[in-house]
Order: C-alpha cells, then sequence, then structure tokens
C-alpha cells in the first residue's frame, strides 16, 4: 500500500508555489496567454476541420485542469497544430472527402482515448521514456507537419471545399495536397491574398517589438474591421468569412464508448505526440535554478486536460511550446497562470461568437500558414542533423511524415529512434591499456599488436548487452590467440551485462584455456561479481579469475597484475606488458 500511498501523494492535483506574492503576475501572464489562445484555437480547428467553437473550448477548460496535475510553471495546455493536424488528416479528411459530415463524436472519442492512454503513461511512471524519441525525429516530425499545414491550408483560403485531386496507392499524401493548393493559388482573389501576407506580417512586426504583445489577437482584429470597413464582407464578391456561434459555457457529456479499432490508432499517435511535444516544451522552459519537472506528473497533466476536453466537446489538446514560451516571458510565476487563462478564455466565449462572422477566412489561413511556417526551424533542423546518423534519421522522418500519413510518420519515428538506440548502444567500448612509463599506464585503441605482449590488458565500458556480444567474442578470440599469455579484462565502468554476454564469454574464455591462456576479470562491483559467480563463466575462470574492486582505486587491477606476475614469472615486467611512449602529458589520479 505504502507505493501506491505515495504515487497519489505525489500525483494529486494542487496548485504549489502559487501565493499572493504569484497572484498579479500569474494573472497577467494568463491574460496574455488567453489572448494568444483564442486566434491559435480558431486557427487550429480549422487546420483539424471542426467547428471553431471546439478549438475555443479546448483552450479553456483542459487548460484549466492540467494546470492542477502539472508540474512546470510554464507549460500551457490547449489546442496545438501538430494535434490538429492529425486529427484533420486521419480522422477528419476520410470522413468528409467520401461526403461525410465533420465526426465530431469520433474526434472526442479520439480525446478521450489519448487520455486514458496519457494518464496511464504517467501514473505507471513512463515519463523518463519521452527521451527515446531522439531529437531528429522530434524535429522531422515537426517540420514535416509544417510544411503540411502550409500547403494544406491554401484551399481553405478561397474556400475550395472539394479536393481537385486523389490520393492513390503510392501516390504520396502531401502530392494531392500540392495539386489542390496550384489550384487554389491560381483563384485567389487579390483581397484574399492581402489578408494572407497582411496578417502574417502585422504579426511579426508586433513579434520584432515585443513577444508579449497579442500580435496574432490583434492583426486578426485589425484585418477584420478592415474588411468590415471596406465592404470585403457584404455583396456577391463577399470574401469567405467564419460562420458565426452562439459560445457559451460548454456542456460537459461523456462521450459514446469508442471502438478501440477505429479510434486506437489515432488516439496512441496522439497520445505518443503529447507525450514528446509536452514533456519537451516542460523541459526546454525550464531553468537550471527552477525545480525539476516531473515527467510523469506532466503526463498525468496532459491525460486529465483531453480527458476534459472530451467531456467539453473539445479539440484533443498538448502542452503547447509557443503558449508556454509566452507565459515565461510575461512573467508566470506558477500554474495559476494556466488557472487564469481558461478562466480569462470562457468569460470571453460569449462575447466572441457574434464576433466571428467578421472575421475573414483568409486573414485565419495567412496565421494558420504563419504557425505552419514557425514549426520548420531551420536551427533546429540543423543541430538534429549534427551526425550522418541522425541527418539520416532526420530525413527519413520528414519523407514519411510527407509521404505517409502523420499517425504512420509518428510510429515510423518511434521505430527510427529505437533503431538508432540499438545502433548506437551496441557499439563496443573497448581499449589497451599499456604502461607508458614508470608506475603509468595509457589507454590506447585496439591494433594488430593487441595481444602479442605476454599480459594483455584490455577495458570494457558502457553497456554490455546482447547487441555487442557477437563482436565483443570475435574481439577476445582474435585478441586471445596472438600469442598472450594471460588476458586482463578490467570491467569497472561495464554495465548492464546480460546473458548474451556471459554466455559468448563463457565460450571463448572456455576455448582460451584450452590454449593455456589464462583469463581474469577484474573490478568487478558487487553486484556483478554475485551475478557471474552463479553462472558457468565462474566454473570456466576458476577461483582466482573473479576479481572484485576495492576500497582503494585499481586494486582489483593490482591484484590481477600481481596473479599475472606469479604466473609467468621470472619474466619481468619489461617482458611481460606492452610499453608505448609516455603522452605529452598525463592525468593523475
Amino acid at each position: 500500500m505504502q507505493p501506491l500511498a505515495s504515487l497519489v501523494r505525489r500525483l494529486r492535483p494542487h496548485l504549489h508555489g502559487s501565493s499572493r506574492r504569484t497572484l498579479l503576475p500569474d494573472l497577467s501572464a494568463g491574460l496574455a496567454v488567453a489572448a494568444l489562445a483564442v486566434p491559435q484555437g480558431m486557427a487550429y480547428a480549422l487546420v483539424a476541420g471542426v467547428p471553431v467553437e471546439m478549438g475555443l473550448w479546448a483552450a479553456a477548460l483542459p487548460a484549466i485542469m492540467a494546470a492542477c496535475f502539472g508540474s512546470s510553471p510554464y507549460l500551457m495546455t490547449g489546442p496545438t497544430q501538430p494535434v490538429a493536424l492529425v486529427l484533420g488528416l486521419s480522422v477528419v479528411g476520410p470522413v468528409v472527402a467520401a461526403g461525410g459530415a465533420v465526426p465530431i463524436e469520433t474526434v472526442l472519442q479520439v480525446a478521450l482515448v489519448a487520455g486514458l492512454l496519457l494518464a496511464v503513461f504517467g501514473l505507471a511512471g513512463m515519463g523518463a521514456a519521452s527521451r527515446f524519441l531522439s531529437d531528429s525525429v522530434v524535429a522531422g516530425l515537426v517540420a514535416g507537419v509544417g510544411v503540411l499545414i502550409v500547403v494544406g491550408q491554401l484551399p481553405q483560403i478561397v474556400g475550395l471545399d472539394t479536393p481537385a485531386a486523389q490520393a492513390g496507392p503510392g501516390v504520396p499524401q502531401i502530392w494531392p495536397m500540392l495539386v489542390d493548393g496550384a489550384h487554389a493559388l491560381s483563384l485567389l482573389d487579390p483581397r484574399s491574398a492581402a489578408l494572407v501576407v497582411g496578417v502574417p506580417a502585422a504579426v511579426l512586426a508586433l513579434r520584432r517589438i515585443d513577444a508579449r504583445i497579442p500580435g496574432a489577437l490583434l492583426s486578426l482584429a485589425g484585418a477584420s474591421l478592415l474588411a468590415w470597413a471596406l465592404g470585403w464582407g457584404s455583396g456577391p464578391e463577399a470574401l469567405r468569412a467564419l460562420q458565426g456561434a452562439a459560445l457559451g459555457l460548454p456542456v460537459l457529456r461523456l462521450p459514446t464508448l469508442p471502438d478501440p479499432g477505429a479510434v486506437g490508432p489515432a488516439g496512441l499517435a496522439i497520445a505518443l505526440l503529447v507525450t514528446v511535444q509536452s514533456t519537451a516544451a516542460a523541459r526546454a522552459l525550464t531553468g537550471p535554478r527552477e525545480p525539476r519537472v516531473d515527467p510523469d506528473r506532466e503526463l498525468l497533466a496532459q491525460g486529465v486536460g483531453n480527458l476534459a476536453a472530451a467531456l467539453a466537446g473539445a479539440l484533443p489538446t498538448s502542452g503547447s511550446f509557443s503558449r508556454s514560451s509566452l507565459a515565461r516571458l510575461a512573467g508566470a510565476r506558477s500554474r495559476l497562470t494556466g488557472v487564469f487563462s481558461g478562466l480569462a478564455i470562457l468569460a470571453l466565449l460569449p462575447v466572441l461568437g457574434p464576433l466571428l462572422v467578421y472575421v475573414p477566412l483568409a486573414a485565419l489561413s495567412g496565421l494558420v500558414i504563419l504557425a505552419g511556417l514557425d514549426l520548420i526551424d531551420r536551427s533546429a533542423l540543423r543541430r538534429a542533423g549534427a551526425t550522418r546518423g541522425d541527418a539520416f534519421v532526420l530525413v527519413v522522418t520528414i519523407g514519411a511524415t510527407l509521404w505517409l500519413d502523420v499517425v504512420q510518420a509518428i510510429y515510423a519515428g518511434l521505430f527510427l529512434s529505437l533503431l538508432l538506440l540499438v545502433r548506437r548502444g551496441g557499439r563496443l567500448q573497448m581499449v589497451e591499456i599499456v604502461h607508458a612509463g614508470a608506475e603509468r599506464l595509457r589507454e590506447i585503441s585496439l591494433d594488430a599488436r593487441t595481444g602479442t605482449a605476454p599480459v594483455t590488458v584490455l577495458h570494457l565500458e558502457g553497456d554490455l548487452n546482447f547487441a555487442v556480444a557477437p563482436e565483443l567474442g570475435e574481439r577476445l578470440m582474435q585478441i586471445g590467440t596472438r600469442g598472450a599469455r594471460v588476458v586482463i579484462l578490467r570491467l569497472k565502468r561495464a554495465r548492464h551485462l546480460d546473458a548474451t554476454v556471459v554466455e559468448a564469454m563463457r565460450r571463448v574464455f572456455a576455448e582460451l584455456r584450452g590454449q593455456d591462456v589464462t583469463v581474469v576479470l577484474c573490478g568487478l562491483g558487487d553486484d556483478l561479481a554475485k551475478l557471474l559467480e552463479g553462472t558457468e563463466l565462474a566454473e570456466v575462470l576458476g577461483d582466482e579469475g573473479l576479481l572484485r574492486a576495492g576500497p582503494r582505486l585499481m586494486e582489483g587491477y593490482e591484484r590481477a597484475i600481481a596473479r599475472a606476475r606469479r604466473l609467468l614469472a621470472p619474466l619481468t615486467d619489461e617482458q611481460l606488458f606492452r610499453h608505448e611512449d609516455p603522452a605529452p602529458w598525463s592525468y593523475e589520479i
């Protein structure tokens, strides 16, 4: 019961860190976040292809609930571009393209599934698992999503509801989007073009002045006033505008129970995407002297936020990097910022509904396009492709995002991350220790002379798992048959020996013993020594073949050297060990 009680205490909702001193800074930051969340909520509803009120509701109640369960004072929860795009392409788009109505109930079921999965991830302590998705995959996925958002938004500018091109077998998903986008540009009205370019330009200009200015909201309001003043919203040539809505407080209701086979894949993909997006944003915004972010709490908070979204009839939600950055910049001090932001939006909902009819669709599309372009971060892509392996994963992830649907790209990215981890974890880290002057040792790379001295000393470190077992066995056999009579393996910094590695060592050492080569393992920690003493490897090596590390530095190594001297007496150290010239400088402990 104690572990369960401890888990409940650690993950229960609270607003620790808030006080009278933080009240005004949190209120000010919350209002700034709300001013950004309103236009973003409408824009991301447009990306997902759902009614605009679902985007606004997603920025209200889920933000309040997630703030009560999270650990970061800055992480703001609500609708985000990647989650909206996953919904639009994998859930809403196929149904609407087939002539059906917007599947609102299915969207709520996806939010319910994602929320349950995220809550389970948090309660099961899986927050740390988010680090297994590499930066290369995340950067590639985000950049691909940005491209899809920009290209997919072009038909919305002119109100092109019927796609001109259809995807087929072997056709990249971005191809019909490019065809539709080109068709939309050919029909583009100069007034729409002015709004599409002018709104992002105004946002960028205000952002350069001060990032705390609600540029998105002001630019959208200014564009709407301009269109109304110039008469662009009326008459036979009127620009397409948003539909008005009788907005109010969301009516809470439980969605119908989902069919796991129908919404499970999309729910899991969104849960994985939210895991990466939220934990990465929370960690990036936490300063070195600030309290550490609890990834399990953040996953639970995002799960609660998505459950609230399902109950409130809203879009699935995630931690938003843009709104979280604004919260920090605006002086947020505690998680009350998220509560104030959600409450402000709830208060604004009745006012916003009648005003939506004055918002030109082209102006909102300009905001969406800017949001997509913000995701294509060239510096992040450059950092994520620093090595050849990372660059390969980056390119493949971008390609999968543009060629396949986003859900499959997320799974492909997760697979590539694990593959990269296995590849790097499967590298054998072994060097030779040689004498370099009086009572001095050097580590050198293995070469053709390794194993030619009567006593060969090898140092192994890192993870010794099944991935390195074949190479380890081959290297040890090769070295052990070059003339060495004693081979010493120092395992002081070796970790995670598994059964495959132990068996590979047993086979090699048994064969070397048959050739009159003595093998000694030294520097063993207590746990590793206990593990090996219960295996057949201990029988092969004998009583003095497993030497534990002692309290003194290099004590196990010294005992192994002493045994080698006894076995090969009367040879001197000059005859026993490999000697190399001293290094130009040295570091002594």
